[in-house]
């Protein structure tokens, strides 16, 4: 069984990693000794994360813009995957619309089946990435998403192809490693903060600065200590670094496999994140968890998960930022166990796609 993988693959980010891990475990689950063909923007990075001698598949890796070896790729699968992550949104560039519509165009041209997987999907903002996503989809083997939200937005602009709820394939990775039973006197904060899309860099800079001081300080006097998750290396820790957080104050991230920092967020009595897979490594591992929304799949995955929401203006507030920390509470067990069983479902669907 040969499957091509196209994602935000290969770009330092632990989330998008955590993605590719659990898609390649679940679905080497589902499938009889597959050969899975990655496309990456940093091919060696995902060879070298994503392949062990242990693992039940063969892994090979091309160029993400190399479209003359993607065609011939596409065109010898017998499925083509498109996910999971946040594909389909022009939020970031209407390029990443067109770039992962073009490829599941391409494998319909090819009459190769596809899906797309899990995927979280939206802001839509611009018709001409509607009309994109429509074509894009008309012909899809399978469609999957990981909220309601994506499938709520998928038909209100125009897709009549069966939509199924899913959820993210992080939820079915398991973590390597066991939680730290050394005693800690402090309670530990772990905080994964990013930069504001959409604001200018130093009014961005300027926001982040702003949270970050009222945790500090809100840590200070509850006897916290906070450590901090750069989820994507290289940009996270830069950002950390320019507010002077020192690297012992952080998680390393940078070419680690997600699946080992899924540990460390065990090691923390509470979770404060921006980044969408920061919340859903330590909600895995049952830890309380509060939320910043910058993006519509942060919400929609706090409702889910019913955990505090902060809006970007009350993140810098002590006050709403210390209710939000109150109210935190770890994720009901049978939540956890649903969302888990629903990631897996994506690739039993995926089953049913082959030519």
């Amino acid at each position: 069984m040969k499957l091509l993988l196209s994602g935000y693959y290969g770009f330092g980010n632990a989330g998008d990693e955590a993605v590719l891990a659990a898609i390649l475990t679940h679905l080497s689950d589902r499938f009889n000794q597959p050969r899975f063909t990655v496309a990456s923007g940093d091919p060696a990075a995902t060879s070298q994360m994503h392949s062990c001698a242990s693992q039940k598949y063969l892994l090979d890796t091309i160029k993400r813009d190399d479209f003359k070896t993607l065609a011939a790729n596409i065109k010898k699968a017998d499925l083509f995957i498109s996910g999971g992550g946040s594909l389909l949104q022009d939020v970031t560039s209407l390029r990443n619309v067109a770039y992962h519509c073009g490829l599941l165009r391409l494998a319909q041209f090819k009459r190769t089946p596809s899906m797309m997987y899990a995927q979280g999907v939206g802001p839509l903002n611009h018709p001409l990435s509607q009309k994109l996503v429509r074509m894009a989809t008309a012909k899809t083997s399978a469609i999957t998403v990981r909220d309601n939200a994506s499938k709520v937005l998928l038909q209100s602009i125009g897709i009549k192809s069966p939509i199924q709820v899913t959820a993210d394939p992080v939820w079915g990775l398991e973590a390597d490693g066991e939680k730290s039973s050394t005693f800690q006197k402090e309670s530990v904060w772990c905080v994964s903060l990013r930069s504001w899309p959409g604001d200018e860099e130093n009014t961005s800079r300027k926001r982040v600065a702003a949270t970050l001081a009222a945790l500090r300080d809100l840590a200070m006097r509850r006897g916290a200590v906070l450590r901090f998750l750069p989820m994507q290396a290289k940009v996270d820790d830069a950002l950390l670094a320019s507010l002077g957080v020192l690297p012992g104050e952080w998680i390393t991230t940078a070419g680690i496999h997600p699946a080992k920092i899924m540990a460390q967020t065990a090691n923390c009595d509470l979770m404060i994140a921006m980044r969408l897979h920061a919340l859903i490594f330590a909600a895995s591992q049952k830890v309380p968890c509060v939320a910043i929304n910058y993006d519509p799949k942060v919400a929609a995955l706090a409702e889910i998960l019913r955990i505090p929401l902060l809006e970007g203006t009350e993140c810098s507030q002590s006050d709403k930022l210390g209710a939000a920390i109150e109210q935190a509470k770890s994720p009901q067990l049978d939540t956890l166990e649903n969302l888990k069983q629903a990631a897996r479902r994506n690739a039993e669907i995926a089953g049913h796609c082959k030519k």
